[in-house]
């Protein structure tokens, strides 16, 4: 799950950063929509890793 988060941070940066270079608006937009959705996913990936990983630590 951890592995999977930081995959989903990378490609959301890298998107993020294509998209400052494009030249067409719609395509900026887009690619800073999925670039935004990859780094939503990364967190959600991150918290659910993160959350595993206390959960079974006898309560506290």
């Amino acid at each position: 799950m951890k592995t999977l988060s930081i995959i989903a941070y990378a490609i959301g940066s890298i998107l993020l950063i294509i998209s400052c270079f494009t030249v067409s608006v719609a395509a900026t937009w887009w690619l800073g929509g999925i670039a935004v959705l990859f780094l939503i996913i990364g967190c959600v990936l991150q918290f659910h890793a993160n959350r595993n990983k206390y959960s079974h630590t006898g309560g506290y």
